[in-house]
């Protein structure tokens, strides 16, 4: 039996009761709480390592208390329940940090393996500190080339700065990778035998944001019972990361301009200067330009980021990477769950989908459809739902429009006794494109 502590959060006693009689004839030990307030205060006073969050809570919806878990322990594996029509809602708890999710009526089982492997991978995967930093100088990193025509640039732009110092910025939707682009940079760099240290500025404490990134001295201020290196200092002779770097208020964003230009920096509580080589790569899915107006960003602090920006475009405009990284999920997986291979019309399913949670919600569908599979091949109905779904939406919407371009052409046509030029003039379109329309719907055949 495997060992582990459960958080269920559902205003439905009979799935509480459900989930927590079946899981602990499992060896799981379960705390249940029937509303995000309840569940939250109950995250606070224990140790759990997966939390099943119900999407449609009273109040305080599950999206929020996804968030409010994320800030407080971003270490923790959160699987979100919704009912079919709040697929959505699902699809952005996954960008905001959620391992998976699974819809009602769900079956025991099913989650019951999604659960397992989420504390699986806990065990098996160094858990960061609640600050959410990771140090990695594995020189064995692995790195999965797309071979989009989209993200040849990217390549090419990321090779190029990867052999220097400068400071880049990388910018995109959330999900895209940009957390996978700064590690690539890294370890093409000279600085790949040291240190890549990250911080999501995202889930960072404003109140403990300065000490997090340039430490503080013993006794600083109430709670600090001992000295404490911050992240610029533990990536000395590496690379910083700092993710969703617009989440940083103001008053640290002066002191962190004078970092990226100096290097220097001080610790909370300390009058002495310390100075570090450290490579600094910022991320965002912000609209700086926005940010600017709003007020919400420094133009000082603007003008030094945008030295070098690589801009990582969404799945969904690269569909042609969908198999090559659907297939790199899947080896990934292998280890744990045993090698599966993905049928030809799964493909084609997954190549349809427009994929809002990019790169990170794609991953989460294979690692469940690997689970879920009966067989070494997942097909089709190993999927999500709603993702063929989608593409017979997709396929019908677009035949749509084509029947009602074609039943236009045809009016026109009748109504000018079937004078292409002025149809064509009424259609806002020259006669070669009409006449080349009229040949694709066999309008006089």
């Amino acid at each position: 039996m495997m060992a582990g502590n459960i958080l269920a959060i559902d205003d439905e006693q009979n799935i509480r009761h459900l989930i927590q009689s079946e899981f602990e004839l499992e060896g799981l030990a379960v705390t249940t709480a029937g509303s995000g307030e309840e569940g939250l205060n109950l995250f606070d006073s224990g140790r759990f390592d997966v939390v099943l969050l119900d999407i449609n809570l009273p109040k305080l919806n599950g999206v929020e208390v996804l968030k409010r878990l994320k800030q407080k322990a971003p270490q923790t594996e959160v699987i979100m329940i919704t009912g079919y029509g709040d697929v959505k809602s699902a699809v952005e708890s996954i960008k905001q940090g959620a391992r998976d999710y699974i819809t009602k009526p769900f079956k025991l089982n099913e989650i019951l393996a999604l659960v397992k492997q989420a504390i699986r991978d806990n065990n098996y995967l160094t858990v960061p500190q609640p600050e959410a930093l990771e140090a990695d100088s594995d020189a064995s990193y692995e790195f999965i080339k797309c071979p989009s025509h989209a993200m040849q640039p990217v390549y090419e732009l990321a090779k190029k700065v990867a052999a220097t110092d400068i400071t880049v910025l990388l910018q995109g939707e959330t999900g895209t990778g940009k957390d996978v682009m700064a590690k690539q940079i890294h370890y093409q760099s000279k600085r790949r035998n040291g240190p890549f240290t990250t911080l999501d500025c995202g889930l960072l404490n404003q109140n403990l944001a300065e000490s997090e990134l340039y430490g503080h001295r013993k006794g600083a201020f109430s709670g600090a019972t001992e000295r404490k290196l911050g992240l610029v200092e533990k990536s000395h002779q590496g690379t910083l990361f700092l993710d969703e770097i617009g989440n940083i208020d103001l008053d640290l964003q002066k002191k962190f301009l004078r970092f990226l230009e100096t290097r220097k920096f001080r610790r909370v509580g300390e009058t002495q200067e310390s100075e570090v080589d450290t490579r600094i790569i910022l991320a965002t899915n912000m609209d700086l330009q926005e940010a600017l107006k709003k007020g919400n960003l420094r133009q000082d602090l603007f003008y030094r980021m945008d030295v070098i920006q690589i801009y990582i475009p969404p799945l969904r405009d690269r569909p042609e990477d969908i198999e090559r990284l659907a297939r790199y999920f899947l080896q990934q997986n292998a280890l744990e769950i045993g090698p599966k291979r993905i049928s030809d019309e799964a493909i084609r399913i997954l190549s349809d989908y427009l994929w809002p949670g990019n790169l990170r919600e794609l991953k989460s569908v294979i690692n469940k459809a690997s689970i879920l599979a009966e067989s070494d091949m997942i097909l089709p109905e190993d999927l999500p739902s709603h993702l063929a779904i989608h593409k017979e939406v997709r396929r019908r919407w677009s035949r749509t429009l084509q029947d009602m371009e074609k039943e236009h052409i045809i009016n026109v046509l009748e109504k000018t006794g079937g004078n292409q030029s002025k149809a064509s003039e009424i259609l806002g379109i020259n006669r070669k494109t009409l006449y080349k329309k009229i040949h694709k719907y066999k309008i006089f055949s």
